[in-house]
């Protein structure tokens, strides 16, 4: 019997994990827990569900519903007549395992002593996340899912999830995800921790730490935006010029990242942030095909670990969506994505659009994004033929 009847009103509700909850490099949790919502009515058959993947910083608030009616963070995506069409689609959003938006993580009381974990968190990596939200899936009731979809972190977990519970989708969507994090990312992601990490086991003061989570935050929102936006937005415009400010500046850029980076403190947990970051630059999808010994992540796989991992994949069909714009997930990691997906078989559309918001494209480009996910999503009948965009070449514009 379903945990939560599909008649049930969408609201945010809590979904306990198997007790205890063994995660992939050793660790083990008890008592552990995920928030969900979920968005249009699950069809009698069970067939209509999809998964949806956020990213790193996202709750499962992804779109408003009676119990929340603030706007969700893909509030332009799904909904009646949508991309992600909940007249037709029964959409699950799971806030990831590790977050700080009811899911256990690093800000949640450790069972054994009654304290926040923070450092003594178990190292987390993306397929967590993947078997955290497939424990939700099942105890909704649900044996198979219509597709899992994600973008940035979530563009890896429907890539985990895919190889960890092999036709337990139809589908996957893939946005500006990666099979494993570029050298770039990996640096970037480093520099967050280094700074944030470096506050946080000093045992510094609030302030001291929320510092250190501002600067991080700022470098990494300058990696999801496109330096055109930026230019096009602030250019070299200045408010109070040498103010007084920490930089000597008060370039309008800077005022802009202040906010931002403000906003941010309010709302996420410190060891969170850096748990799911060191998550992403563990991940390897190839790793999954290269038989390691014990729990070892490797990184110099051969391409025959990804294509051996990549067979063992029981998919339908895929989509595959890029941003040539895209600093942090660049296009290159998208095509590699598809020609891995086609390699093994699997029906793969592969669209690369160009948008200045850069690797943010998805969460503000409903222009772009709505025909793309609409036209995967749409209804086909049987006797069409597949769809295939096979040469790689930019799609959509």
């Amino acid at each position: 019997m379903s945990a939560f009847p599909p008649e049930s009103p969408s609201s945010a509700r809590k979904v306990a994990l198997p007790s205890p909850f063994r995660l992939q490099a050793g660790g083990v949790l008890r008592g552990a827990e995920v928030a969900v919502e979920t968005y249009g009515r699950l069809a009698p058959g069970r067939d209509n569900a999809v998964l949806v993947f956020t990213g790193l910083s996202a709750s499962a608030h992804a779109h408003s519903h009676p119990g929340d009616l603030s706007p969700g963070w893909w509030e332009t995506m799904i909904g009646a007549g949508k991309a992600l069409d909940t007249d037709r689609l029964f959409v699950i959003c799971v806030n990831s395992l590790g977050s700080c938006f009811g899911s256990t993580g690093p800000g949640s009381p450790n069972p054994a002593t009654g304290r926040a974990y923070g450092a003594d968190f178990p190292e987390l990596r993306v397929e967590d996340i993947a078997r955290a939200s497939q424990a939700a899936v099942d105890a909704l009731g649900i044996d198979r899912l219509a597709a899992v979809v994600g973008a940035s972190l979530g563009g890896m977990t429907v890539l985990a999830h895919a190889v960890c519970f092999p036709g337990k989708a139809r589908s996957l969507v893939s946005i500006s995800g990666a099979l494993a994090p570029s050298t770039a990312a990996i640096a970037t992601r480093s520099l967050q921790r280094e700074i944030l990490g470096s506050a946080l086991r000093s045992g510094a003061d609030t302030a001291t730490v929320q510092q250190a989570m501002r600067w991080a935050r700022k470098i990494g929102i300058l990696s999801y935006v496109g330096t055109e936006l930026l230019e096009k937005r602030f250019a070299r415009q200045q408010s109070e010029p040498f103010a007084g400010h920490p930089s000597g500046t008060a370039f309008q850029v800077e005022s802009w990242l202040e906010h931002v980076a403000q906003k941010f403190i309010r709302q996420f947990e410190p060891w969170a942030y850096w748990t799911i970051s060191r998550a992403m630059d563990l991940f390897d999808f190839g790793a999954h095909g290269a038989n390691p010994q014990g729990d070892a992540v490797v990184h110099d796989h051969t391409p025959s670990d990804v294509a051996r991992a990549a067979s063992y994949l029981r998919l339908e069909r895929a989509l595959v969506v890029g941003v040539q714009e895209d600093l942090l997930f660049p296009v290159t990691q998208q095509r590699a994505i598809a020609s891995v997906l086609r390699a093994a078989g699997i029906d793969t559309e592969y669209v690369e659009l160009s948008s200045p918001y850069g690797h943010d494209a998805f969460l503000t480009e409903t222009a772009l994004f709505t025909p793309v996910l609409g036209g995967f999503f749409a209804p086909r009948a049987d006797s069409t033929p597949p769809r295939r965009r096979g040469d790689g070449k930019p799609l959509a514009r």
